[in-house]
This record gives C-alpha cells, structure tokens and sequence, in this order.
C-alpha cells in the first residue's frame, strides 16, 4: 500500500470526502483493515456534517450491525483518532446480522455516531405506509432512546440517495434525520 502524499491530498476538492464502508469483516481480513484505516487517518480529519472543512475529510462507516465487526472496528479508530459511524438494522438474515444491543448502541455512541439503516434492511422501494411506522420511525427512535440524541445520519440499503417522492425519506426528514448517506454522496435531506 502506498502512502497518501500532499499530493494526493491537493487531488481532492476542498471539502472532498474519503469514505470507506465496512459490513462484516472477518478476523482474517482484520490487519489488511487495520493498515488502510491508520493510512485513512493520515488523509484528514473525520467528517463531521456541522463542522467547517478546510482540506479532505474521512468518513468511516460500519453497516448491518455486525457485532464483532463494530467492537473491533471503534476500537481501532478509538486508537486512531477517528470517528466511525454505525449503520445497525435490528432484524437480520445473515449470522453476526443485527447484533448490536441497545447498551453496545450506546457505549458506541460515548464516542462514535450511530445513524439509522432500517429495522430489517429494506430497500427504499420496499418501505411503505403499511410498514414505515416498523421500518423508519421506530428505529430512529429506538436509536435515540439508547444514545440519548437523535441520529445526524441514514441509509438506505443499497445506497439510495434522497428523493421525497418515497414515504421512507420524507418520515426520516419529519423526524429530524438531517443527512443520508449514499453510494454517490453525502448530503443533506433537503427542507420541505
């Protein structure tokens, strides 16, 4: 792996974002992580969506609530210097899948950012009036009850950005999700 130089860096927009994304990372793949992160952190500081950029920023982000992914993954960037943020659903098909109590939430959140991804990692197209209540609303809240503060963050499964034309984003715009998270972008959810 090289090293990020000066170069690199002049490279990216003034207010560029790096981004690296993780779901579940098995042990094997932990020291190959571990040498990307600590060359991540070298690139900036950790986004922030309130704070002034002046140069690149990094934004780390864990998925789906793999448990062993996540303790592992705070650690490091707490050795780091970096702020994750976790992306947990609450009802998974995989094994290691939705994880995450609501006491790890909230020792996550001592120092990193939990934002909202679904109950059981729908699509945006499949959330509706019949199930947004189950699938938006009460994650979001069952975040903030177990952090003490509403999630800054969202995601869709599958990196769906912004459109108010889905019942999903519109309920995450209501409650106060203030940005979504994409494949493309990070971006704030537009007023109505």
């Amino acid at each position: 792996m090289s090293t990020w130089t000066a170069a690199d860096s002049r490279r990216l927009t003034r207010h560029g974002i790096l981004a690296v994304n993780f779901h579940e990372l098995r042990p094997e793949n932990r020291d190959e992580a571990e040498a990307r992160l600590r060359a991540l952190a070298r690139v900036g500081p950790s986004w922030d969506p309130e704070a002034p950029h002046d140069g690149p920023s990094v934004f780390v982000g864990f998925y789906d609530g793999y448990r062993e992914t996540a303790m592992w993954g705070a650690e490091l960037c707490n050795r780091i210097g970096l702020t994750a943020r976790f992306f947990p659903i609450f009802v998974g098909d995989e094994p290691g899948q939705a994880g995450l109590s609501d006491d790890d939430l909230a020792a996550l959140a001592e120092r990193h950012e939990i934002g909202y991804h679904t109950a059981s990692h729908l699509y945006i197209t499949e959330v509706d009036e019949a199930n947004v209540e189950a699938e938006v609303t009460g994650p979001v809240r069952r975040i903030e009850a177990a952090t003490g503060r509403l999630p800054r963050l969202g995601a869709w499964c599958g990196g769906t950005r912004f459109d108010p034309t889905w019942v999903g984003n519109r309920v995450l715009r209501s409650l106060g999700v203030g940005h979504l998270i994409s494949n493309w972008s990070i971006e704030p959810v537009p007023a109505a």
